[in-house]
């Protein structure tokens, strides 16, 4: 905070000093800190900047998101709230222009929700290298970048790339950096770094103007030979830079000669001025009636900025708060419909009791401020230092802290009505986030007791849709039963306790309720939970072991245990079969519906990273030392099979990783999942890199889909002629691959990388621990891994009529099935 004040304190300086200088800004995060320390003076100094476009606001999202792993709610909710700061605070302000120079490329999700705001142009740097080689040639580096899946022109944005390897003073200037970093006037001054190409700026007088001149407009003509029109667009600024008026005035003074001088010669025919974006993109619109622009659809993803360097490495990085920040999405969404619907209770006036709405909206938007900080493109990325880190997480846990406070008060509001005191605690959650850098753990609730023998839930489903789902919850006894309006639930069953996620240990005391909800769109149920000796109890589940060395020595349990002598086994539902050997390995798939048994492994797998000097995998980048290797999957601590009438389960547990598959019996859509989730904890491998192999029988040939910001899908597919790392794409929320018999898709409980480097195989990755750092500008390698569960649903959808019409389509569609699991 400290740089952003002194940056905009002498920024404000130095435009009241000359009406001619400009300045943009896009994140409105630091805007409101350095506003909400601001003297009056100043800040009327900024509503004057802004009313004349001295100052402009680009973008003006709360920050400038990473646009790889964000889910559109977020990426959405943080624009909001950015757009709704400069309206609340500076009136009638409209952004025109985006400026989003460093994200690791670009996605249309983002593009379609800024031209929905009504930003009319972007400006985007971080683009693969050979693509801006291939439009440069091509004067095609401004574009309309229009939808895949809108035919028509309503959502397209003109889009301008800058053609270099960067967007600080030495690559915007034109295409030789050793000549454009000597008009750089900061660089070799009091300390500040050099030129990297061993020749300092020199300050501009009488004697040296023309020469100057000379070289920096030759710059600017090659540069333009890039382009369509006359008009060039020259950036002039970098990371944390005039943090000084004198260096602000170190760099205008220099430029005011050089410019006054050039605009003189009018036999160079060029006029040069100070501008923002949007009076750069005001010039070209004066164009664009006798020049004509290309469109295109797509995204620019995989970014790489030379050589082998594919930055898909921070797809994965950081794996623990990519599904924190996933959790704190679902918490604030949640907590905005259920506060939304007690605010219009309390429009009704039929409740008497008082409601504090405005404290508990400032908490929400504290909130959502919190949640829009993690987006921003080295929060969710995993490419911070260590410190920032553990910030961004405690933000988190402040987003899911005061979404459980806004949803606890606003329950109690429609449930309690008259009775209702915003002093008295009525609910509590199930769920419990003791600290930012651990798994939230579930409330102990005691029944077995003589002053209570009975505990009411209450279920909450913000969604649209009937709701029918499994849910959890930890008690002292197994002997229970359940109501809901006085009416017995015996869709129930009772799970052990383990004593940890990866244990064969049982806790004695404790047990695992499951029960089967079923509940309306937008409503909250309760439910009751009793103790009881009768034979009404829910029924226990049945605990099988394929090793007799794997089972526990346990003197009593009231679960029944047994050793299964056979070479193989499976799980099953009315959908599914899924087939096991002895020794964990998942063999195949059976649909039963429709007779198709689909040949389906699932392994482990791990890469290294290359040993070359300054050429290894870091938090940005993914070089790996080659293929992947597979990891041993015949010395599992534990083989363990679960059955119940809700959920049957196999556990297998590897000194590096714990493996789940499960299976529902609910008579709901849930039965079409096979759900696989994992737990890893990289604490001792270093430089090791995990992913989740799964291999099937379809012929999907290099061709695969994967999804962008949980919004719409595209079309991937994998090169021989690309490096391995070059292959992986973002996968915020779901992949498929799928042939003329059947499509395979996995949804995520976490963004992550994902690759399909042969037919029928889909690999996702899981997290990374890498001691290097990849000279990307972190300084430091990845080394404060979390234990992390990774959650996968898996649907296996055989071909027929349904389907047929959707592949025969142009546009890429899900089953509309898939929109019910996405529940994370």
């Amino acid at each position: 905070m400290h740089a952003v004040r002194r940056i905009l304190d002498a920024m404000i300086t130095v435009l009241n000093e000359n009406p001619k200088y400009k300045f943009v800004w896009a994140e409105m995060s630091f805007l409101s800190l350095w506003w909400n320390q601001a003297t009056n003076d100043k800040r009327q100094l900024l509503k004057k900047f802004l009313n004349n476009k001295q100052f402009e606001i680009v973008t003006g999202g709360w920050v400038m998101n990473d646009e790889a792993n964000t889910h559109y709610f977020a990426m959405l909710d943080q624009l909001i709230e950015g757009h709704q700061f400069i309206d609340n605070t500076f009136g009638n302000i409209t952004v025109q222009s985006s400026w989003a120079n460093d994200p690791f490329g670009y996605s249309p999700t983002m593009a379609y929700l800024l031209q929905g705001s009504g930003i009319n142009y972007m400006a985007i740097q971080r683009v693969h290298y050979h693509i801006k080689k291939a439009l440069a040639k091509e004067k095609k580096l401004e574009f309309y970048w229009q939808q895949t899946w809108d035919r028509s022109i309503s959502t397209q944005i003109f889009t301008h790339i800058l053609p270099f390897y960067g967007y600080d003073i030495p690559h915007t200037c034109g295409p030789d950096p050793k000549i454009c970093c000597q008009f750089d006037f900061r660089r070799g001054v009091k300390s500040y770094a050099d030129c990297s190409w061993g020749i300092n700026p020199v300050s501009i007088n009488k004697n040296n103007t023309h020469e100057r001149a000379e070289l920096l407009l030759d710059q600017y003509r090659k540069k333009s030979q890039l382009y369509r029109t006359n008009v060039l667009f020259i950036p002039l600024g970098d990371d944390i830079r005039y943090r000084s008026k004198y260096e602000a005035k170190l760099q205008f003074d220099n430029y005011n000669q050089l410019i006054t001088y050039m605009n003189k010669r009018t036999d160079w025919n060029v006029n040069i001025q100070y501008g923002t974006l949007s009076d750069y993109f005001e010039l070209i619109s004066q164009e664009k009636s006798h020049v004509e622009f290309p469109s295109y659809v797509g995204d620019f993803f995989t970014y790489a900025d030379r050589a082998d360097h594919y930055w898909s490495g921070y797809y994965t990085s950081r794996a623990f708060f990519k599904r924190m920040n996933r959790i704190a999405e679902s918490y604030l969404r949640a907590t905005e419909i259920l506060f939304s619907l007690a605010h219009a209770q309390v429009l009704e006036g039929k409740i008497v009791s008082y409601f504090p709405k405005d404290d508990l909206f400032t908490k929400l938007i504290i909130a959502r401020r919190n949640l829009g900080i993690f987006q921003h493109h080295d929060g969710i990325t995993g490419t911070a230092r260590d410190h920032i880190v553990i910030d961004f997480g405690q933000k988190l846990r402040t987003v899911i802290i005061l979404s459980q406070i806004v949803m606890q008060q606003s329950a109690s509001y429609l449930l309690y009505q008259n009775n209702y005191s915003a002093n008295n605690q009525f609910l509590t959650f199930n769920q419990e986030f003791q600290t930012f850098e651990t798994l939230p753990i579930r409330k102990f609730i005691s029944i077995n007791n003589e002053q209570q023998n009975n505990r009411m839930i209450y279920i909450y489903n913000p969604t649209d849709q009937r709701r029918i789902e499994i849910v959890k919850i930890l008690l002292d006894t197994y002997n229970v039963r359940v109501t809901s309006n006085n009416k017995p639930i015996e869709t129930c069953q009772i799970d052990p306790k383990w004593s940890n996620r990866r244990s064969n240990i049982m806790n004695q005391n404790q047990f695992e309720l499951l029960i089967l909800i079923n509940i309306e769109p937008y409503s909250i149920k309760e439910y009751t939970i009793h103790a009881t000796t009768t034979q009404e109890s829910c029924p226990l589940t049945k605990i099988e072991y394929v090793n007799e060395k794997h089972k526990p020595k346990i003197s009593s349990t009231p679960f029944q245990m047994s050793l299964i002598d056979t070479k193989v086994f499976q799980i099953e539902n009315r959908f599914l079969s899924i087939l096991f050997s002895k020794n964990g390995v998942l063999l195949n798939v059976q649909h039963k519906k429709f007779d198709e048994k689909l040949r389906f492994h699932t392994n482990i797998i791990r890469y290294g990273t290359s040993k070359q000097s300054d050429h290894h995998s870091g938090a940005y980048l993914f070089i790996p030392d080659g293929k992947a290797q597979y990891v041993s999957a015949s010395d599992y601590d534990f083989i363990r099979i679960q059955r119940g009438p809700l959920i049957s389960r196999v556990h297998l547990n590897h000194k590096l990783y714990g493996l789940q598959y499960k299976l529902t019996n609910t008579n709901g859509s849930n039965d079409y999942i096979l759900e696989v989730s994992t737990i890893t904890h990289l604490t001792m491998n270093k430089d090791t890199e995990l992913a989740l192999q799964f291999s099937t029988g379809i012929k999907n040939g290099a061709e695969f889909f994967t999804d962008l910001n949980g919004f719409q899908m595209i079309r991937r597919k994998t090169y021989d002629k690309l490096p391995l790392q070059g292959n992986v794409y973002p996968m915020p929320t779901m992949t498929y691959i799928e042939d003329d018999f059947m499509r395979f898709t996995i949804l995520a409980g976490q963004p992550s990388g994902v690759a399909c480097l042969k037919s029928g195989v889909v690999d996702v990755f899981l997290d990374r621990r890498l001691t290097h750092d990849d000279g990307r500008g972190l300084g430091q390698g990845i080394l404060d891994n979390r234990e992390i569960i990774s959650t996968f649903k898996l649907l296996f959808e055989p071909r027929h009529t349904v389907f047929e019409l959707i592949l025969k389509e142009k546009t890429i569609k899900t089953c509309i099935l898939i929109f019910l699991f996405i529940d994370y």
